[in-house]
């Protein structure tokens, strides 16, 4: 059986979710079904692993599987960071935020963001 590890928190255990479709019996959606199982981790895995897991004699009261091979890391979360720092870069380089520069009473020169039409309209209409 192969499921997600979700949380590390004790030592020698952890939780993995396994999933699988489900079809109804009568009116035949299809739908996402997901159990939570306690295992022994004796291996270093980390949350997000996906892991294959084997059913063993009961090592407790709710721990009956044990990880026999890390078959993926985590590369959700990886992609996401990335995909998000660049996403930022770009945005970054393609509209930088214009700022205007006011003059005081007492002439010192204050840097100011420019402010958007939307924002300029909000405000006139809680006014």
């Amino acid at each position: 059986m192969i499921g997600r590890v979700v949380s590390i928190k004790t030592d020698k255990t952890a939780t993995v979710i396994v999933s699988r479709i489900a079809k109804h019996p009568l009116y035949k959606k299809t739908f996402i079904r997901t159990k939570k199982y306690l295992v022994d981790a004796d291996t270093g895995v980390q949350e997000g692993d996906m892991v294959e897991m084997i059913k063993v004699r009961p090592i407790s009261k709710n721990k009956h599987w044990k990880i026999t091979k890390v078959v993926g890391k985590n590369l959700e979360e990886i992609t996401k960071e990335k995909l998000k720092s660049e996403a930022e870069k770009i945005i970054a380089e393609v509209m930088p935020e214009e700022k205007k520069e006011v003059q005081t009473d007492e002439g010192k020169v204050i840097s100011q963001k420019k402010e958007d039409s939307k924002e300029k309209k909000e405000k006139k209409g809680k006014e």
